[in-house]
């Protein structure tokens, strides 16, 4: 786990790096196709500094707030695009950004409203809409927040626990978009392991949750990032959408 360690970059700079990368990437295809390891292997190490030069620029963001300590939840995310390195659902390209210590677990959803990107690694935006997971949400000691963020032209949905303490027994979920969850043990060292989702074990009714106190919402758009309770004005119910996960890479897109 690398943390970020440079300012996050803006448009420009992040369009240079993911130029360098994907310049390396399709190089390295070629060269793996004509047997070239040598080549191959320059392109390797071309990809890994582009990556590195990704992980330490990336945004680092308040997406959500703790209904317990009333903590911000900041994570590292890229806004501009899912073509980033970010969203790249099989590789580990997102610094490490230590988590307020009621965080449990965070996920997210994904309404495509716009382009899909012409490059792109394997990419999980999750389904259309919002959901909360039951199976968690059943344990006394969690509640959820759901908010949204735009990656660029595309509106996403971050859905994230919080407890404290922390259920030791409750099997956690991948972080947003990503193949696996990092987490911190209780001796306050840093891990990651995999969870496997499930579309089945999703509950797209809100409304329910809300009523009981269980979720919590954040206004599209509010920088303050306040806390509101209940159906009344939320505007994440019965959102029309796929329920499936959706995937994305190089131009075409399919569901789970």
């Amino acid at each position: 786990m690398r943390a970020r360690r440079g300012s996050p970059f803006d448009s420009a700079e992040r369009s240079a790096i993911l130029d360098r990368f994907r310049t390396a990437w399709q190089a390295r295809e070629a060269a793996s196709d004509a047997a070239d390891e040598a080549a191959a292997e320059l392109t390797r190490q071309e990809m890994a500094a582009a990556a590195v030069a990704y992980v330490d620029a990336v945004p680092i963001l308040p997406l959500s707030r703790s209904p317990l300590t009333d903590s911000l939840f900041q994570t590292s995310l890229d806004t501009f695009g899912i073509d980033g390195l970010w969203w790249a659902y099989e590789y580990d390209y997102r610094p490490y950004v230590e988590p307020p210590r009621d965080l449990f677990a965070w996920t997210g959803a994904m309404k495509l409203d716009g382009a899909i990107p012409t490059w792109s690694l394997k990419t999980l935006i999750g389904p259309e809409v919002p959901f909360v997971l039951p199976r968690i949400l059943a344990h006394p000691a969690l509640t959820a927040v759901v908010s949204s963020v735009l990656v660029g032209e595309h509106i996403g949905f971050p859905i994230v626990y919080f407890a404290d303490p922390q259920p030791p027994d409750l099997e956690r979920v991948d972080d947003w978009g990503h193949g696996f969850h990092s987490y911190v043990r209780p001796d306050g060292t840093p891990t990651s392991a995999h969870s496997i989702e499930d579309d089945g074990e999703k509950d797209f009714e809100l409304a329910p949750w809300l009523d009981r106190g269980r979720l919590l919402w954040i206004a599209p758009g509010d920088e303050s990032l306040t806390l509101r309770h209940g159906t009344d004005g939320c505007p994440y119910l019965d959102l029309p959408g796929e329920h499936r996960r959706r995937y994305v890479q190089t131009g075409r897109t399919w569901l789970a």
